[in-house]
């Protein structure tokens, strides 16, 4: 019992928080202050503030709903019938096998949920209890995991939401101006209108300072290739063998996207460790790339 509203707290309540703290401010600008600008012929700054509220919302909902790259599940091992002695199998696969990348050996890791050998950086989440491809951490405040196929919506996200609660700020920050030279007068006159300015201008100060800090660790990984789950594990502190130089991983997430490794969650690698394993369709995919 425990366990199921810990999951629906993760799945639900923290997204649906998120989404309230980052809306409300926008809603109330929408109310409030809105109609104040146009009047002080300042049209351009309320029309910009609501298209960057409107394309923060809609990069909110992509990142939640995005796939970040699942990795097909495979039956179990011993129900999966094996051409080669056109039996079923009576043994489980080997824990790790090796693979070289860039010179670099690295051990690929058996998966125990989803039957399959992880691929590069793939991860399982517990969350999602799904291998991730090229896995950078489950966000709990989109309720889904990052991974190769949305990192760039995510990135993109988190830069809007910066732009967002900094313009949202200045916006406030003038409209309160016009409050405090007779502030208790207005705080009589109009208590909704000051209080929420106020209450909500040191929510966005406080957003966007944190925001902002994720953003450039996001910019600092991506000068390396490297995911968060790689940073926080301290993978690849000797060596990275993904590292392809600052420009290359740069051009590999602004300005490039993601192609098809797998179709609809098809297994990117499956070496034949001791099985031949029948695919229907067999991807390709430098794993170099990723």
């Amino acid at each position: 019992m425990a366990n199921l509203w810990i999951f629906r707290f993760k799945k639900y309540i923290v997204p649906t928080g998120t989404f309230l703290l980052a809306f409300a401010p926008f809603v109330f600008f929408l109310t409030y202050h809105f109609k104040f600008y146009v009047q002080r012929n300042l049209v351009v700054v309320a029309v910009i503030q609501v298209l960057l509220g409107i394309v923060t919302l809609v990069l909110f909902i992509a990142t939640s709903v995005s796939r970040p790259g699942y990795v097909k599940r495979l039956d179990y091992p011993n129900r999966v019938f094996d051409p080669l002695k056109k039996s079923f199998r009576t043994t489980n696969p080997l824990r790790f096998v090796d693979v070289t990348i860039n010179g670099q050996t690295m051990k690929l890791k058996y998966c125990l949920t989803c039957h399959i050998y992880r691929p590069p950086r793939a991860v399982h989440c517990s969350d999602c209890d799904r291998c991730i491809l090229k896995f950078d951490h489950h966000c709990p405040y989109v309720s889904n995991c990052i991974g190769y196929y949305n990192y760039n919506i995510f990135l993109a996200f988190t830069l809007c939401c910066c732009v967002y609660f900094f313009f949202l700020f200045g916006v406030f920050v003038f409209r309160s101006v016009e409050f405090f030279p007779r502030f208790p007068k207005n705080l009589h006159e109009k208590p909704v209108d000051i209080v929420g300015t106020i209450v909500f201008m040191i929510e966005v100060f406080l957003s966007v300072w944190v925001i902002f800090g994720l953003y450039v660790f996001h910019i600092f990984i991506i000068g390396y290739n490297m995911s968060t789950y790689d940073k926080l594990k301290e993978h690849f502190e000797d060596f990275n063998p993904f590292d392809r130089g600052l420009l290359n991983n740069c051009k590999s997430v602004f300005l490039y996207t993601p192609k098809r490794l797998l179709d609809r969650g098809e297994t990117v690698y499956t070496p034949n460790a001791m099985y031949a394993i029948p695919q229907e369709k067999r991807p390709t995919g430098d794993l170099e790339s990723l």
